[in-house]
């Protein structure tokens, strides 16, 4: 049986995941939905909606690096755990409830951290002179590799949750009252707006 300290350290792990499922969901409702909610964002505040979408990305990097980061961080007199996807694998390789799904998801999450560290690092979390007057695009990655990500943190969150006694949880869709999709409605005189232009 888990320990009190892996179950509340996992489900608050899960929930920085959840937060991270609800941004993606939100950029996707926003900037990849289509012309006509394009046209309703150019024709209403299309500074705004450039400005969130860079927040939205900025955030994305820095919300699956912190997800990816060390277990713990060395401070003067010993260590600051992290609140990550490697300390909660250290407190289930200490409790022995370890397997191979959860190294397999494990592997895929630090596989694509891989790809955006570079951005976090010298554009997002900091501000590299040499990278930001360079304009080199850093972090680049394409839509398979980001839904490859998804796949692995589903998978890892379920994963654990079975092992340890929770189960597993789908949010995958994070749709609620007054989210993107009731914004375009009422940027669309109170009608949704879909593709067909209706």
């Amino acid at each position: 049986m888990a320990s009190d300290d892996l179950r509340e350290t996992f489900l608050a792990l899960r929930e920085q995941c959840i937060w991270i499922r609800t941004c993606f969901n939100t950029f996707i409702g926003l900037f990849e939905s289509g012309g006509v909610r394009h046209q309703l964002m150019d024709k209403t505040a299309p500074l705004f909606f450039q400005e969130i979408n860079r927040i939205l990305y900025e955030n994305y990097i820095l919300q699956v690096c912190k997800l990816t980061d060390k277990a713990s961080t060395p401070v003067k007199g010993g260590k600051r755990l992290n609140l990550t996807v490697a300390h909660v694998n250290e407190l289930l390789n200490a409790e022995g409830m370890m397997n191979q799904a959860i190294q397999d998801a494990t592997v895929g999450l630090d596989r694509f951290r891989t790809l955006i560290e570079e951005a976090r690092n010298r554009l997002v979390g900091h501000s590299d002179k040499v990278a930001v007057l360079s304009f080199v695009p850093l972090g680049t990655h394409t839509q398979q590799e980001s839904l490859a990500f998804f796949g692995y943190m589903f998978n890892y969150v379920d994963a654990v949750g079975n092992a340890i006694g929770v189960g597993p949880l789908d949010f995958g869709t994070t749709s609620s009252s007054g989210d993107v999709h009731d914004l375009f409605k009422a940027l669309n005189g109170g009608q949704y707006p879909h593709e067909d232009g209706g």
